[in-house]
């Protein structure tokens, strides 16, 4: 099962200061917001634009976004 994480980086930095895990089971959702035409392995990471970042906001209910960090989502095995 691949699981998913939003990991924040402090743009001045650049350290890790949060992540967010994306519930499970939104798998082709995520596929579709990432504009993904393959599986992911379990070991690939993606800068996230703010529109993919509103998307799975709404997946997860929650609001993270702070112009302060830079967004990536990464794919965990």
């Amino acid at each position: 099962m691949i699981f998913y994480l939003i990991e924040a980086f402090d743009k001045e930095t650049e350290l890790l200061a949060f992540e967010e895990q994306v519930p499970n089971g939104f798998d082709e959702q995520v596929k579709k917001i990432m504009g993904w035409t393959a599986d992911q392995q379990g070991w690939e990471g993606y800068d996230l634009t703010r529109t993919q970042l509103s998307a799975l906001e709404e997946i997860m209910e929650k609001n993270i976004y702070d112009p302060a960090y830079i967004f990536q989502l990464s794919c965990n095995a």
